[in-house]
Parts: C-alpha cells; structure tokens; sequence
C-alpha cells in the first residue's frame, strides 16, 4: 500500500512568543472574500490552516502550542485539532517540530505528515494536494513545495523517517535532520505558500493577499499554464486575451470612478489572470466546461468563473458589466495574438460552417449576444472597446513579439496590475492596494 493510501496528517506549529508580531499570531483574524471576490468574513491563521488541511483531504491535524497555550489551545479545540504543548518553546522552532511529531508517533498512523507553521496561513489547499500526490509515486522522499523555484512550505515528510527527527540532535534543526533524506522539488502555482507573517507589516501585507486567494495572481497563473505544458501558440493567445481584458477593466474601472454614483467594483489583476486562464483546457470536448472544473478542483471559483462562460454568455441589463463579461468580450478581439472586430472573427467561423443551417444560426445568436455587450460595453466606457483592444494588442507586438516563459503576463501601460515575474507578495500587495484606492 502507497504511504498516501493511508491519512496524511497534519502539523500546524503556534509555539512562538511572536516578539515582533507583539500579538499572537495564530489568532489574528485575516479577512476572507465573500461572493465573486468582494467582501466577505475573516477567520484566523490557525482557522484558515484548519479548513485548507480538510480541503485537501487532511483531517488528522495537531497544534503544537507554547508561549500562548491558554489562549490558542481552546481555539485550536473548538477547531477540532488536537493539542501537543511544547514544554520549551524558546528552544526554537525545531523544537516545536520534535514535539509535535512525537505526538504523532505516540497517536499511531502511517501516513506522511506535513508540517507548517502558523504564520503562513495562506497556502493553498492545491498545493497539499500536489505534494500528496507526489508522495504517493515516491513514499521514501521528502517533498518540498516550490514556486518559480522557491521553496515554501510545508514539507512532507514520510512517516518512516518519523523517529529519527523526532530523537535527532544534531546541527541546523529540521533542515539538518532532512540532509540524510531524498528530497523532491514539486513545483505549483502557489505563491502564497511563500508568504509568512512575523512583523506587523508582514500582518498586513497578508491582510491584503487574504480575500484574493480565490483566484490565482497573473504571474501564479502563468506558471500553471507552464505547468500545463500550453504551447506557444496557447501562451501567445493566452497572454493578449489577458491584457486585453485587463485594459477594459482598467478604463471601465476609471470610468465608474469618475461617474456621479460609483459602478461595481472590478480587479484588473483578475481579469488579467482570467484572460490568462480562459483557454487551459483548450484541446477538450467543451473546453470552457473543462478549464472551469480543472479550477473548481484547484479551489479557485473566482478563477473558474470567468473562464466557464469565455464562449458564450449573455447578460440581463439589471446585472453589472464584470470582469467574467471583460475576459469573454477580449476573447472575441484576439485571434491568436492579433486584433480582429467581433464581427469578423464571427464572421469567419460563418465561413467555415456556411453548408450547415444549425451551425450557422447558433453562431448568429453568439454574434448577436457579444455585439449586444460591446455596444453596452461603449455606452458605459465613453468610448469603443475595440479600439481600447486594438491600442493594447499593438502596444504588445511592438514592446514583446514572443511570449516565452521569461516574459510571463507583464502588462504595458502605467496602472496596470504588475503581473511580471515579480515576486507574488509585491505584485499582490501592489493590486489590492490600487483596487482600495
């Protein structure tokens, strides 16, 4: 039997004094994102860690506690974790490590465990996932989580490597302990498993990256298209889909800016990675349908929305223009990596289907829907998308012809939601802090 066959198990470490922090960081509440990615609740890092370990199928979690025991052990049952207290907390976090896996051993099991501290609460359950994976084609490894080749957290460690940490004393902590092990690189589209809390400036960067978590940052995207091995004709397409439908919601968002009464709110960054996204299950019998459940199984519903509905849609004149409508319209203005008027890109599929009366009368109807939107589209910019694609798509040929994986999502243009090959921290902080001006 696969060592993953068996429960993985989880290791949430909250021993720390939080010095810097000057509050305890396992309790501080994080703001989530309500529906569509606006405001939601909040929920605290230990919570937040609690609810990603179940999403990904880890139901046996342990709190290693310390310094705040009495405040975060109460929390961490009301959670429905288990508890270990380590009896010496200042002697550094490896300690916290050797108590909680001796915890572990004492409880029985045989599945891997993976160990995280509590001041990187905003892993994604994908990556869990993905590291569980890898564990069950290689049980004798350690398997460390890696974004454009860097590692986060959380290791996973197999369970038959267990009793040696747990008795190990020797040099650089868990770090040394691992040296003796093989250890595995697995690389996902999860920057936010780089990302931990130790300051409260760090507290409130994550703040920020919190509700956006529903939907991968443009560069995370592209680095799951990377991972996906999309070609470059794929990339190239995905990448003008994408700057297109960011540029609409750039100018559609100042134009509601400066309207007398504020339209819905909209984030250039989302759109962007959904016009990154929109054509990942490309190749697939309904490959709309497809993207959307290959994101919905990554956790991401703010992701699969907009690319569930990039063919076709229509909207009621009650509903606001969002970026779901923004990645469909751009969509219909990119044929490859080139402009074309949403009528001659109907227009040629028109063409290809004249001998089939169906055919024809569906693509009529989808042509219809999309010049509905554009004129609708106009009204409330003051001006015509088309010509706000086609700025764009020439701006993009002249600054980068190609679109390897070096160039990543960048967009032209002051403004524009940073999507280089930034670090995800500064890209993510930058756009939430543009989106609440």
């Amino acid at each position: 039997m696969k060592e993953t066959e068996l429960a993985a198990r989880g290791l949430i470490l909250a021993a720390g004094e939080a010095s810097r922090m000057g509050r305890v960081k396992a309790l501080l509440p994080l703001p989530l994102a309500g529906e569509a990615g606006r405001e939601g609740g909040a929920a605290s890092p230990l919570a937040l860690l609690a609810a990603t370990f179940r999403q990904a199928g880890v139901a046996d979690v342990t709190v290693v506690t310390g310094r705040h025991a009495a405040s975060v052990e109460p929390a961490a049952r009301t959670l429905g974790l288990a508890v270990a207290r380590n009896p010496a907390p200042e002697q550094g976090m490896f300690s916290s490590v050797q108590t909680g896996l001796r915890a572990l051993l004492a409880a029985g099991g045989a599945g891997p465990v993976l160990v995280i501290p509590v001041d990187v609460p905003l892993v994604r359950p994908l990556t869990l996932r993905a590291l569980l994976t890898a564990a069950a084609q290689s049980p004798e490894a350690v398997h460390l989580p890696t974004f454009a080749g860097k590692e986060g957290h959380p290791p996973c460690i197999p369970a038959a490597a267990l009793p040696a940490l747990a008795a190990y004393a020797g040099p650089d902590g868990l770090r040394g302990a691992l040296a003796a092990l093989p250890c595995r690189r697995v690389p996902v589209p999860d920057a936010a498993m780089l990302e931990d809390m130790d300051t409260p400036q760090d507290y409130a960067r994550l703040r920020a990256l919190a509700p956006l978590r529903a939907a991968l940052s443009p560069e995370e995207t592209w680095e799951l298209l990377r991972l996906r091995a999309v070609p470059e004709k794929g990339l190239r397409h995905a990448r003008a889909v994408g700057q297109v439908a960011c540029a609409l919601a750039e100018a559609l968002l100042a134009a509601r800016r400066a309207a007398p009464t504020a339209g819905a709110a909209l984030r250039p960054d989302l759109a962007l990675a959904g016009g990154l996204a929109h054509d990942i299950a490309k190749g697939q019998a309904r490959h709309e349908a497809a993207g959307a459940a290959l994101l919905e199984s990554l956790d991401l519903p703010d992701l699969a929305a907009l690319v569930r509905d990039h063919r076709d849609l229509s909207l009621p004149d009650a509903q606001p223009v969002t970026e779901r409508e923004l990645v469909y319209l751009a969509d219909k203005y990119c044929w490859g990596g080139q402009f074309v008027p949403v009528a001659q890109r109907f227009g040629q599929k028109l063409e290809a289907f004249a001998g089939d009366a169906a055919a024809c009368a569906a693509i009529r109807g989808r042509l219809g829907r999309a010049q509905a939107l554009e004129a609708r589209l106009a009204r409330e910019l003051g001006r015509a998308p088309a010509a706000i694609a086609q700025e764009t798509l020439a701006r993009l040929g002249k600054a980068m012809p190609g679109c390897g994986g070096a160039a990543g999502p960048a967009t032209e243009g002051s403004g524009r939601a940073e999507a280089s090959a930034q670090a995800f921290g500064a890209a993510r902080d930058k756009t939430a802090g543009e989106n609440r001006a």
